[in-house]
């Protein structure tokens, strides 16, 4: 059951792990591009999603610590 758990939540964070490196994309474009509007919703939504991204690299590791134990 935990191997399906771990499964999931690694799942969940790659795909957190590529939104955020787009996210830095958009970041870097409205720095060059000079909108300080855009700016900050950009920097906004890459903080949010790095902050998801972080939660779910914890929850993988400790899924993945706790299948491993169960495994003995």
């Amino acid at each position: 059951m935990w191997q399906q758990i771990w499964f999931v939540v690694n799942f969940v964070f790659v795909a957190l792990l590529i939104v955020f490196m787009f996210a830095h994309r958009a970041v870097i474009t409205a720095r060059q591009q000079g909108d300080p509007q855009r700016l900050l919703r950009a920097s906004r939504t890459r903080l949010a999603v790095g902050v998801l991204c972080a939660a779910a690299f914890a929850a993988m590791a400790a899924s993945f610590l706790i299948a491993m134990r169960m495994g003995r």
